[in-house]
């Protein structure tokens, strides 16, 4: 048993990578968590020794300009593609995750606009909420 856990903890069954010095980036990954009663998606800071492995098949430029989804195959979605696939995880957002999948180009530009302006969103978040999706972070992580 302690062999499996440890094998789950080197390689999570699935990933949701976000940087962690961005506070709306912290309470969106927080909120999905939150969502995530299965606990199927484990968080990995971009800022973590696993990025490497986890991101391999996206260019080394990229990785900072959205958030990704890694699947356990090793396939990565990245921005607006990783909403669809990140809503069949969920319980409750299969409709949310069909919608995002039939109109990609949409769900896309919705995702760029509010990732370009996350620097100027995370300000205007109050800093007890980022400390609460800190914390949200740190236990799932592991880190606490």
């Amino acid at each position: 048993m302690s062999g499996e856990r440890a094998a789950s903890v080197s390689r999570p069954r699935w990933a949701l990578i976000y940087d962690h010095e961005c506070g709306m980036c912290r309470v969106a990954a927080a909120l999905v968590l939150c969502a995530d009663r299965r606990r199927s998606v484990t968080p990995v800071a971009l800022q973590d020794a696993r990025i490497t492995e986890l991101l391999a098949p996206v260019p080394r430029g990229r990785w900072a300009q959205s958030w990704h989804l890694a699947a356990p195959d090793g396939r990565v979605y990245s921005g607006g593609a990783a909403i669809p696939e990140l809503c069949r995880l969920l319980p409750g957002f299969g409709v949310p995750g069909l919608l995002c999948g039939a109109a990609p180009d949409v769900t896309e530009r919705i995702y760029a606009g509010l990732a370009g302006n996350r620097r100027r969103i995370g300000a205007r978040i109050p800093g007890r909420l980022v400390g609460w999706a800190t914390g949200i972070l740190d236990e799932r992580s592991g880190r606490a």
